[in-house]
This record gives structure tokens, C-alpha cells and sequence, in this order.
């Protein structure tokens, strides 16, 4: 490593901001898609039954709620109607949009960086140095950014403890 880079939030908006707009479509393309299945396709999925068990809709949802929120859920005994179902599907279609809709292992170009070279430090300095301007740096990003300095502890500077050799101490002479 040869350089290193701190930024915040404040920092990163206008590229959170691009990839934000990268992805939103991905999202409406996935609720719309999940308001628009049908009891079909609740049939093709998990079958056509007159009601539905707990184990039908782990089968479904998988582990996406708590033991009790299956047993809430339930609206017909034991179980859940293909109405109930239905909704869980849905629910399960968002769900599985929102996570492919991400961006996975987003590159930030090095174009972007160019604004930030003035933070840039030195990586092959010496540990304290860069523990120095890593403090400076984040310092200022928490003090820039204020949702982070409102929630920032006060900063007080350390207590250097400085080692002090023991004094000799006069003993009396030996009277043996």
C-alpha cells in the first residue's frame, strides 16, 4: 500500500448519489413485478391448496421473520389462506428484488478521487504519522458532517503518562 484515503459521507455524496440513481429502477421494476402476481402464480409456486401451513410459508418467506411472526401472521387455524399466501409471495418478491437490485461490489472510478488528493497521505510513512493524520482527518469529517457531530463524544486530549525513574532512596547505615 502506498497511499492512504479517509473520507466521510459528506465526501462520498456525489457518487452514493449516482449509484443511488444507478439502481432505482431496479427497485420499482421489482415492486411493481411483486403487486401484479396472482393467485396463478401463488399456485405455480407453492401449489393450490385451500389453506396453507406454517411450514408452507417458511418454505416460501424462509427465515425473514421470527418464529412468532409466522404464528401472528396465521389468519385461518393452523395456517394461512391462499389471500394470506399470496401476500407473503409479494412480500417475498420484494424481498428478493431488493437484494439483487443492489450493486454489488461497486468500483469507484479513480476519476472520482482527484477532488481528494490533498487528503491523500503517504502509506510507507512511518505508523504514527499516519495514526496522526488519520485523527486530523476524521476529526474534520466528523466535525463537517452534522448528523456525526451531534453523536460525537467530546473530544478531550489524551493523558500522556510520562515514566519517571525512582529516586534513590537514602537508607540509614547497617549497625551490625
Amino acid at each position: 500500500m502506498e497511499g492512504l484515503l479517509i473520507l466521510g459521507p459528506d465526501d462520498m455524496e456525489s457518487w452514493i448519489v449516482r449509484v443511488e440513481q444507478y439502481i432505482a429502477p431496479d427497485f420499482l421494476i421489482g415492486e411493481r413485478a411483486a403487486e401484479r402476481l396472482t393467485l396463478e402464480d401463488l399456485h405455480i409456486v407453492c401449489g393450490e391448496k385451500p389453506a396453507y401451513s406454517q411450514r408452507d410459508a417458511r418454505a416460501l418467506h424462509k427465515r425473514q421473520w421470527p418464529e412468532a411472526r409466522y404464528e401472528s401472521e396465521m389468519d385461518v387455524t393452523d395456517g394461512y389462506s391462499p389471500g394470506k399466501m399470496l401476500e407473503i409471495l409479494r412480500l417475498r418478491a420484494k424481498y428478493l428484488n431488493a437484494r439483487g437490485a443492489t450493486l454489488n461490489n461497486p468500483h469507484i472510478p479513480k476519476r472520482f478521487f482527484a477532488a481528494f488528493r490533498d487528503f491523500e497521505m503517504d502509506a510507507r510513512k512511518a505508523a504514527v504519522e499516519l495514526r496522526r493524520a488519520a485523527r486530523r482527518r476524521m476529526r474534520s469529517i466528523v466535525l463537517g458532517t452534522p448528523a456525526l457531530r451531534r453523536n460525537a463524544p467530546a473530544v478531550q486530549r489524551p493523558v500522556v503518562k510520562r515514566r519517571v525513574a525512582p529516586r534513590p532512596v537514602a537508607h540509614p547505615p547497617d549497625k551490625t
